[in-house]
């Protein structure tokens, strides 16, 4: 017994989630100190499937959401001290081994840090699978102005312990998100910026 709590306490004493990308937050503006093509293309893509939403949808606004989706949560994780798989943080989370890192509080950190560059083409969403179940799980769904939430894009920085997952909403295979009225509303406000 003293060999396994031994190990389990060596096992939960650092972060287990490392990233080669290095990211520093700095006058609310995220900078890359070092940067894997891996992020590149991924931020790429995302910037592409964001003017995809619709026409109206601004190309620098594009651009920084995909630059912030994906690099924030590789900040985040490692605020979180972040171990892998992600239900296994959030049992450390719920023992209060971790402070955060459940669904929920990526969507609420990461939507924080994005109000502070109050975009204009861009809306945010709160989604929501299995509300109020066991397993429920929770996102932010991003659509163009004035366009429904099933025509948006999925940002889940949880489901890959903060290496961002996307998809358009009406591909997403593995959850049936539903949008959370009340909680976009709050999430989609321009009060509170917190890098």
């Amino acid at each position: 017994m003293k060999k396994l709590s031994l190990f389990l306490i060596i096992l939960l004493s650092g972060c287990s989630v490392k990233y080669k990308t290095v990211v520093k937050i700095e006058n609310k503006e995220i900078k890359p100190i070092k940067i894997t093509k891996k992020e590149q293309k991924k931020i790429k893509k995302l910037y592409l499937m964001l003017l995809n939403l619709d026409k109206t949808v601004d190309k620098k606004e594009a651009y920084s959401l995909s630059k912030i989706a994906v690099l924030y949560p590789i900040h985040l994780a490692k605020k979180y001290c972040l171990v892998y798989p992600p239900n296994f943080h959030n049992f450390l989370v719920n023992i209060n081994l971790r402070k955060k890192g459940l669904c929920y509080q990526w969507v609420e950190d990461m939507m924080n840090f994005i109000r502070c560059k109050k975009f204009k083409t861009l809306v945010f969403h709160w989604g929501v699978a299995n509300r109020g179940k066991l397993n429920e799980h929770n996102v932010i769904v991003v659509t163009a102005k004035n366009k429904p939430f099933k025509s948006g894009i999925i940002l889940d920085a949880w489901r890959n312990s903060g290496n961002l997952y996307f998809n358009y909403l009406k591909e997403e295979k593995k959850y049936k998100f539903m949008e959370w009225k009340q909680k976009s509303k709050i999430i989609s406000s321009s009060y509170g910026c917190i890098p």
